[in-house]
């Protein structure tokens, strides 16, 4: 499918069937989620995936009850890692710079990353994470498979659900899948003249 053509068709399935997801397939949708980028490199997220049909089930209920969550072929959820000031200068150290451009990018964004709050830290990594949410969205349409995106739970209980530390937290959750039956939705979208401008 030509990309533009994957945006178009992915929607918010809701009915999936319960099959187990191909493990290529599988792979192929969280390795879109590892190459998204990410604001300095610094890639603040995990992807806990769930196939386990009992534990599929409990985070439905931490998810509002939500049918989707339950019967898909697997849950992805993304979780925030707060913990990028301690391997900031790993990973940047890690891309065999130049001395002199190694220190010019430590002494510009190091300050800013130690001087974030705890909030800021949550905040920032969210961020990130939605773009690794949305490659691996359009990823599963590509294998012609559906998704959902999940933002409707109980996030305190999800990472006790999961035994997250202090420094992650669950973020948002693709549900993916087999749709139950093939569905063309029509998009609304505002009008291109309403969204785009030019300056």
């Amino acid at each position: 499918m030509e990309f533009l053509e994957t945006i178009k068709a992915r929607y918010s399935c809701r009915a999936f069937k319960e099959t187990l997801i191909d493990e290529k397939i599988l792979d192929s949708i969280l390795e879109a989620g590892r190459l998204a980028p990410s604001s300095l490199g610094l890639e603040p997220w995990m992807f806990y995936v769930v196939q386990d049909a009992k534990k599929k089930q409990e985070i439905a209920q931490i998810a509002n009850h939500q049918s989707q969550v339950g019967q898909c072929g697997a849950i992805i959820i993304i979780v925030a890692r707060l913990d990028f000031e301690e391997y900031f200068e790993s990973k940047l150290r890690a891309r065999k710079l130049p001395e002199a451009e190694l220190q010019k990018r430590l002494k510009a964004y190091k300050p800013f990353i130690d001087g974030m709050s705890g909030e800021r830290k949550l905040s920032y990594a969210r961020e990130q994470a939605f773009l690794a949410l949305m490659n691996m969205a359009n990823a599963a349409t590509a294998c012609s498979l559906g998704s959902c995106i999940i933002g409707g739970f109980d996030n305190v209980a999800l990472d006790k659900y999961l035994g997250l530390s202090e420094s992650q937290k669950s973020v948002v959750m693709l549900v993916v899948g087999e749709q139950k039956e093939s569905v063309v939705v029509e998009k609304i979208r505002n009008p291109k003249a309403e969204v785009v401008k030019f300056w």
